[in-house]
């Protein structure tokens, strides 16, 4: 397998599971919704698995982007070791160049759902949160009554 192949690989298993994050990111949407706590802390636990995987794909494919872009005499710095897409689509021909050009696009389509979808779920947990507190504080006159009685 050429490098460009397995460039073209990883980044199509980075788009296949960012895609099965973003079905999960949905449903951890409805469950913060539906106030379903317990599913949402497995839901947590399924993302961590999903994101571990993610960082190494990503990681792989900073690794073949930066081999692809040394051995086409492209400067890359040896403290980052990053190259950026249209660097590299320049020293490909132009059949790779489209490949990955494809590759890019889908997966940048998904890392932009997977941010909207996170800071939409930021926000909702951020207004529960809140909801939370102003209930607690309305129950308890602004935390000055016990909510619950300890004389028991």
């Amino acid at each position: 397998m050429t490098k460009i192949e397995e460039l073209e690989r990883v980044m199509e298993t980075e788009v296949e599971v960012g895609e099965a994050l973003l079905q999960l990111l949905s449903r951890k949407q409805r469950s913060i919704v539906g106030i379903q706590g317990d599913m949402l802390s497995s839901l947590a636990v399924e993302e961590q698995k999903l994101l571990k995987p993610l960082h190494e794909l990503e990681s792989e494919r900073m690794r073949l982007a930066a081999e692809l872009a040394g051995a086409a005499s492209v400067p890359v710095t040896e403290e980052t070791r990053q190259v950026s897409i249209d660097e590299l689509l320049e020293c490909l021909d132009a059949a790779d160049a489209v490949r990955i050009s494809t590759m890019a696009a889908r997966l940048r389509t998904v890392v932009e759902r997977l941010l909207h979808m996170n800071d939409q779920n930021r926000v909702l947990l951020q207004r529960s949160l809140r909801f939370v507190q102003d209930t607690l504080r309305l129950v308890t006159d602004d935390h000055t009554r016990q909510l619950v009685d300890h004389r028991i």
